[in-house]
Formats: structure tokens, sequence, C-alpha cells
């Protein structure tokens, strides 16, 4: 009861934030003291239903729809979202977000009973984000049977459920979410129970695991395709390497048979997606890629601006990976192909590309050999692709248009990043570098090891890459990011900042192999401080909310003069 009202309390501060502030600056100074909300902000996190685009994208519902990731996603892909949400304070933020983010084709509803105020077949998608009754004593009574009946109602004939639910024996290894719904409580049951009640109403049903949870779908595949969950299992303490727990458990599940694995996804997988059809199962956007690759078995892989999926063989093995742009689909969409050799390495303008699977695990950044390995590709990459001396003009030009950027962002106000800036013009004009190629996201997740040939393969070229760039951003990059790891928190990047952290000793390997690069003792402080700036800038474009945490690494910095 505490940790609801604590979290009534703080949505009334972030309307009261908004209504002073404006949305954008309202939601940056909540989030400021709240980091812990930012995930209910994040359209990515939104994704839950992706993968059912097909030819009648026109219409959807989502059903409990908290703070509005999952509508604001399928405004993307739907031409009309309707957003049902009985909490009035998140249907006010949820205004208010969609307006701050000029969102017009959402649009919120509410409906206090078990009744949907819509006709018959009126939409081709209904999202339940989570299932709340009343009475958590009758998991399987009248009142959640016909609130399913009355969504079966409203579907289209090629119509989907898509119900993202919590498992009642879920793994808790996994963060929890913010639970704050004051009217209901959460229906949490097992997958056979959902399955049943489910079959019972005479859908069609496809199951899906999802991980870390429905909130935050960042790995999920089909229940029944072994082959995915074979490799997934095998590589789960690579995927999820930000911790012991989580490799001790990658460690259990590599050991099951077939049988096994999947009866303890149905037990223990934290949430499951149900795709639920009210007549005949229509195409989606998977089986267009199944039937244009040859690959039976996908893993989708939530990214911030686009839906990755890993490809597999019949025995196992990846062969290919694919991306989609968040963007609706008709299913006569081309698969274009990509081979990337310089200076053509970033993603073409198309909306499905797929290119050969790269071997390798993702970077260990506590393990010195992998992040030898990674300094040999990158300044090698960089020998090859260097051009002309990064001439003082280009300097001023690119600081100039930073200063102006952060001059846009209130939360910059208290910071003196002018100065810090001057000090890194100054600083680099000393150095007299060469311009590269630049990847633009150089950190852990897209760096992967091939340890058995000691070789390195890069992932995820996408606008950031530029053919002559600045080369310092992606050394100061990575060892920025893995100066966060594996919690992504500002205590971690603090006690790697004065020496006594777990990546003590691979930050210095990065500092000495920037140092005999460029033939220069480099001021890591003041380049530091510019690449978190200009970091932020981009996170803004990207529409994400993520440069907070780097506002509160900047205040570090700060009091930094080593």
């Amino acid at each position: 009861m505490i940790g609801t009202l604590n979290t009534e309390n703080k949505l009334s501060n972030l309307l009261s934030n908004i209504h002073d502030a404006g949305y954008s600056d309202g939601l940056e100074q909540f989030l400021k003291d709240n980091l812990e909300y930012e995930y209910r902000f994040k359209k990515m996190e939104g994704s839950i239903a992706f993968r059912l685009n097909n030819e009648y994208n026109s219409r959807c519902l989502v059903i409990n729809s908290d703070l509005g990731n999952i509508p604001e996603n399928l405004s993307q892909t739907f031409d009309q979202v309707y957003s049902l949400e009985t909490d009035n304070e998140k249907s006010l933020i949820q205004k208010l977000r969609f307006e701050g983010n000029k969102i017009h084709n959402i649009k919120l509803v509410k409906s206090e009973d078990q009744s949907l105020p819509f006709p018959d077949k009126h939409f081709d998608l209904v999202v339940l984000n989570g299932i709340k009754i009343k009475n958590q004593n009758n998991h399987f009574g009248s009142e959640l049977n016909d609130y399913l009946k009355e969504i079966k109602r409203v579907l289209t004939k090629n119509g989907c459920l898509c119900a993202g639910v919590h498992n009642k024996r879920g793994l808790k290894i996994f963060e929890r979410e913010i639970g704050d719904d004051k009217n209901k409580k959460n229906f949490l049951s097992s997958f056979d129970g959902y399955k049943a009640i489910f079959n019972s109403l005479g859908f069609q049903v496809k199951s899906y695991w999802v991980l870390p949870s429905h909130e935050k779908p960042h790995y999920s595949g089909n229940i029944e395709d072994d082959v995915s969950l074979t490799w997934f299992f095998q590589n789960f303490d690579k995927k999820f390497s930000v911790g012991k727990k989580f490799s001790v458990v990658g460690k259990f599940l590599k050991t099951l048979n077939p049988k096994t694995r999947r009866l303890l996804v149905k037990q223990f997988s934290p949430s499951f997606l149900f795709y639920c059809y009210s007549d005949k199962i229509p195409e989606n956007l998977e089986d267009m890629i199944v039937k244009n690759t040859g690959l039976k078995s996908l893993i989708q892989n939530i990214r911030h601006s686009k839906i990755m999926y890993i490809l597999l063989d019949k025995f196992g093995e990846p062969k290919k990976i694919l991306f989609c742009k968040l963007d609706k689909y008709d299913l006569k969409e081309k698969i274009f192909p990509i081979k990337r050799i310089f200076p053509d390495m970033q993603d073409p303008d198309e909306k499905i590309t797929i290119e050969n699977w790269m071997s390798g695990e993702i970077l260990d950044p506590l393990n010195n050999n992998d992040v030898y390995l990674t300094m040999d590709w990158l300044t090698n990459f960089q020998n090859n692709t260097m051009s002309e001396l990064l001439s003082p003009e280009e300097i001023e030009e690119e600081t100039n248009r930073l200063k102006h950027d952060l001059s846009e962002i209130d939360a910059m106000k208290s910071l003196p990043y002018e100065k810090w800036i001057e000090e890194y013009k100054q600083h680099i004009n000393s150095i007299k570098i060469r311009k590269t190629a630049v990847h633009g996201d150089f950190q852990v997740r897209n760096i992967l090891v091939d340890r058995r040939n000691s070789s390195v393969n890069v992932i995820d070229w996408d606008w950031r890459f530029q053919e002559n760039g600045n080369p310092i951003y992606d050394f100061i990059w990575l060892a920025t990011n893995i100066m966060m790891l594996p919690n992504n928190t500002v205590d971690e990047f603090q006690s790697n900042l004065i020496g006594n952290g777990k990546a003590t000793n691979v930050i210095k390997i990065i500092k000495e192999t920037m140092k005999k690069h460029f033939q220069h003792d480099l001021d890591f402080i003041k380049l530091q401080r510019f690449m978190i700036l200009r970091f932020i800038t981009i996170k803004i474009k990207d529409g994400t909310l993520g440069y907070l945490l780097y506002i509160e690494i900047l205040k570090i910095l700060s009091e930094s003069n080593t």
C-alpha cells in the first residue's frame, strides 16, 4: 500500500511539473529524481505487437495503456490508435505526452465497467497490457471470461488480441516493475491457466516467451520453437552479461533437453506474450520473413530505433541478422541485402535489411584480452580509413553547433558546458589528429569478440556512422560505456573514475592505446566531458530520455581535474 501511495504521489508531482514547465521540461525535471520511471516513457518498450504487422493495420485498441509506451509505438504502424486507461492521472499524462510529441492519431478513451464502448468487429488489433481483475480468488471466473468475450467481440475477422501478461511463477532475477494500480490488482496466472482460458473462448493462440518482461520486451521468441530456445539458452549469459546471477542461470539453461526446456519456460518465464486470433491466423511480418529467407527460427531483439531479428537454420546455427524499421508494413516489402565494405558501412534507407551473421560473443568489458582485441580492431579500422587533418575550422564549427544545441536543453543550464567545450577545443587543436571513419555508437553490445579466431566484428552501423570524423569519439564512448557497467549506474562510473572500480585496468588499456595511437598525452577528462555533451544531444535527437543519466555523470566529471 505504501508503494502504491508513493507512486500516486510521484505521478501527481509529474503532472504538476508538466503544468508548470510544459511536457518535455516537466518530464525532464521529474526523471532527474526518479530515473527508475524512465522505461515507462520509452517508446521502444511498447513493441510487444510489432511482429503482428500485416496488411490489416488500420485500427487498434490498447487496454491498460499505462503512461503511453504502447500507444505511441503503435501510432507509427496503425492509422488509428485508441488508448484505454482507467486511471485519470495516467490518462492525463498520456494526453500531455502525445500533444508534446505532436502525435495526432491516438484517441484517449475511458470505460469504467467491463464493457467496451465500441461496435462489433471494430479493431484489427487489441493489446491487453496485463490482465487486471477485482477478485484474484477467482482466476477463471465469469468477470474475466466476460471481459475477454468483449475483446473478441470488437475484433475483426482477421483481428488479433495481443496479451502481455505476468507469470505468477516467473523468475524474480529480473528487476521488478513499478506496481501502481490503485483500483485493481494484477491478475497473475500461469502459462497453462492463460492458455486454457484463451482456448476456451475459441481463440487460435500462438504463445511467446519474453525477457526481461512484457513491459520491457527486449528479447522474445515462439515457445514451441525449440531451435531458437536452444540457441538463446546457450547464449543466455552472453546476451544478459550484466551480473553473476545471470551467468549462473545461463550455465544451468545450457544443460536442458528440449522437453525440459519448454517446460521450464512455461513454468518460469517472467512474462508471456499470447497472440490470440478471433478466426483464422493471417500472415504477419515474421511469416513473411520466414517465407523470403527460408529460415524458420527467429529471435526478436528490440532496439531503440529498430527491431532486430536473429535468424537460425534448422541446426540452430545463426545465419542472418535482419533489421526492420519501426514502420507500417503491408508484407509486400522487399528484404534488402547488405554487405558492408568501407565506405558503405551505414544502413541503407530501406525498411527491411539483412546481412550475414557475424560470429562472436558480446565483448566482456572486464576481460583484458577481449579489450586488447577490440583496441586492435579499432586502431586498424582507423588506420585503414585515415584521411586529412581535422582542421581548426571543423573543430570550431562542431563546438559552436554543440553549444547551440545544449543551450536549448534546460537541464544543462546548471553546468559550465561552455567552459568544457572551450577546454576541449584548445586541447583537440593541440593534438593535430587525422579524420577517420567513426562507428558512432561503439559500445559493448555492438562489439562481438570471436575468441576462437582472435577477431572482432562490429554491428549496428546506423546514422551515427561518419566516413570522415573525429577518431577520438569511438575510444571515449567505449570507455564511458564500460565505466558504467554492469548496471549502468553513476556509482559504478565514479568508482572507475577514481581508480578503484572493476573496470580500472580495462580503462588503463584504452588510455594506453589512445596515447600510442595518437602519439600524444591526452587529457581524458576534457575529452570525456565533450563526448558526453555531444552524446546528450544525440540521445535527444533519437527521441530517448537516457541523457538524464549522463547529466549526472557530467556532475561527477565537473569535480574531477585528473
